[in-house]
C-alpha cells in the first residue's frame, strides 16, 4: 500500500461589497516572516505591514482599504489561522 499526500496551492476567495477577489494561501515561511515584521514594527505601521502582506498574496489593496476595523481584524485571523469545515 502506498500513501500519498499532495500539497497543492490553495486559493482564498474574498468578497467585499459585492465584488469577489482571489488570493493565495500564505506559505508557512511567509506567515513566520509576517509575525517577525509585526513584532518589530512601530505600532502605527502594523496595519501597513498586514496590507503589504495580503497584497503580496494577490489581494487588491483597494479591497483591503474598504474593510472596516472589525472586518480587518477578522480577516487577519481567517487567513493566518483558518478553520477547516
Amino acid at each position: 500500500m502506498e500513501l500519498v499526500f499532495e500539497a497543492k496551492p490553495k486559493k482564498i476567495k474574498v468578497k467585499v461589497s459585492g465584488s469577489e477577489y482571489e488570493m493565495r494561501v500564505p506559505r508557512i515561511s511567509e506567515s513566520e516572516a509576517l509575525q517577525g515584521k509585526v513584532a518589530s514594527a512601530d505600532p502605527k505601521d502594523v496595519k501597513e505591514v498586514y496590507v503589504d502582506f495580503f497584497c503580496s498574496l494577490g489581494l487588491d489593496k483597494a479591497a483591503l482599504e474598504s474593510f472596516d476595523v472589525l472586518d480587518f481584524q477578522e480577516f487577519i485571523g481567517f487567513v493566518l489561522f483558518p478553520k477547516k469545515n
